[in-house]
């Protein structure tokens, strides 16, 4: 319950780290001494599933199990004493629900904000029969959001939650890179809740928590273009498993994928990223490439001898933010 201080521009000045965590604090209660301020959120937590162990049917009954609603009830502690509060950036507060997301693109992203996608939010009851006794999940906490996804990873094995049906095992890099799992439970973070979105983050990361590294070959085509090349997509280089060096039932929509996901990238046309975006949306519904489960808020608190007005939040605002610019409050 300290107050910590960080070397900034303008040196030494007190700020608390606000991740829900830190906003659970006493001295965060007093109002009179601390004020708030949320920046866009820049990190989400989603469940991507394992194409090389789950096949069609399965995956669809997964993400039909998976309810993301509970999981944040849970997380931030509804309804309890401990309740976890929250601001967004334009002011509101409490907001939980506008935190779920039911698309890679998040719901507090311009894509689903101005109806640019229209994500899938319900689903049929799941048929458990075609999944695994039990849905394997690996998680690795300690490459950031530790924390955060030791506290989801507690949620998910909750027989209460989920009817025991899915087991989350914190794994190193070495356990994920071998890719023995149904699903990896993963922070994807630094992104722009608005119209900057980095998708090869989320599709061709190589399988490490402790290195971003993007696995993306390109080629020219016959009419001068350069497109993607179908070994971006290869077992053991990205969480999904996703491969188009054979066969599989998946194989058709996993090369739409790609170019889809290439497009998107690769345009600076606004029609354009829209339309690709919308590609994407239409085909993770049919393929259920995972479960993006929530976005996460991002809160930092200062004395109120700052003037709030004079406040400018760089960077994630749920670390050690930086200020830029700042004057007392008038007396």
């Amino acid at each position: 319950n300290s107050t910590y201080t960080t070397e900034l521009r303008n040196r030494n000045i007190n700020v608390l780290p606000g991740t829900p965590f830190g906003a659970a604090s006493p001295v965060l209660g007093d109002e009179k001494k601390y004020f708030h301020k949320s920046s866009i959120s820049t990190c989400f937590f989603a469940l991507v599933y394992n194409f090389q162990r789950l096949n069609r049917d399965q995956r669809l009954a997964l993400r039909a199990l998976i309810d993301r609603k509970k999981i944040v009830d849970r997380f931030f502690k509804l309804g309890t004493e401990q309740q976890r509060k929250i601001a967004n950036y334009k002011g509101a507060g409490n907001n939980y629900e506008d935190y779920l997301n039911y698309s890679v693109f998040p719901t507090t992203s311009y894509y689903v904000e101005e109806k640019v996608v229209n994500p899938l939010k319900e689903f049929p009851p799941p048929d458990l029969s075609v999944l695994p006794d039990t849905v394997r999940i690996y998680t690795n906490i300690n490459q950031g959001y530790k924390e955060e996804l030791s506290e989801i990873a507690g949620i998910l094995n909750d027989p209460s939650v989920f009817g025991g049906r899915i087991k989350v095992n914190a794994a190193s890099d070495q356990d994920i890179a071998r890719g023995d799992y149904d699903a990896v439970l993963v922070p994807v973070s630094g992104y722009r809740s608005n119209f900057l979105f980095d998708l090869y983050d989320v599709f061709l990361r190589e399988p490490s928590f402790a290195v971003k590294k993007i696995h993306l070959e390109t080629q020219v085509n016959g009419k001068n273009e350069r497109v993607a090349d179908a070994r971006s997509f290869q077992k053991g280089k990205n969480f999904f498993g996703l491969d188009l060096s054979g066969a599989s039932a998946d194989h058709a929509d996993t090369e739409k994928l790609l170019e889809y996901v290439y497009g998107f990238m690769a345009t600076s046309e606004i029609g354009d990223k829209q339309a690709y975006a919308q590609y994407l949306d239409e085909l993770d519904q049919k393929m259920a490439l995972g479960s993006w489960l929530f976005s996460l808020p991002s809160l930092a608190y200062f004395s109120t001898q700052f003037d709030a007005g004079s406040i400018h939040l760089y960077g994630i605002a749920s670390q050690l933010s930086t200020i830029e610019n700042w004057r007392e409050k008038a007396k």
